[in-house]
């Protein structure tokens, strides 16, 4: 058995990379999302986000096995499951809407907002059931 407290600084590091996007998607709310650069960078950071998910939970997900709490394993299990299956959708979604973008469909623009828009939601949810966890890791 490992200590009480290494499950939750494991939980903190999942809770860094989940905050992480928080901050660093909201600029791109205040740019245009045509100009090539900032159009790389915001690819770029979808793709780093899921990654960095992913690695931290099956981090936290092993922490939680050697603890003896398969609840919680689980849980991280799924959220690293998840961030890998949602990766690849996500960024062939934001491939598509850039390519129709530069192809000139007035549209896409719109609809690369509402995935950064819903990105951001269904990342707030994560945080929120993340740390509603946390009471019961103590």
């Amino acid at each position: 058995m490992v200590p009480n407290f290494v499950p939750l600084y494991a939980v903190v590091i999942v809770l860094f990379s989940l905050l992480y996007f928080s901050f660093a998607s909201i600029p791109f709310l205040f740019v245009r999302l045509d100009i090539p650069e900032v159009a790389q960078l915001f690819r770029g950071l979808f793709n780093a986000y899921f990654r960095m998910v992913a690695v931290t939970a099956l981090v936290v997900t092993a922490a939680f096995a050697a603890s003896g709490r398969p609840g919680f394993m689980a849980g991280m299990l799924l959220l690293a499951a998840g961030a890998l299956v949602l990766r690849r959708g996500t960024l062939a979604r934001i491939d598509a809407q850039q390519h129709a973008c530069q192809a000139g469909d007035d549209r896409a623009m719109r609809r690369l907002r509402m995935v950064h828009w819903g990105s951001m939601t269904a990342n707030f949810l994560v945080v929120a059931s993340v740390c509603s966890g946390v009471p019961y890791i103590l």
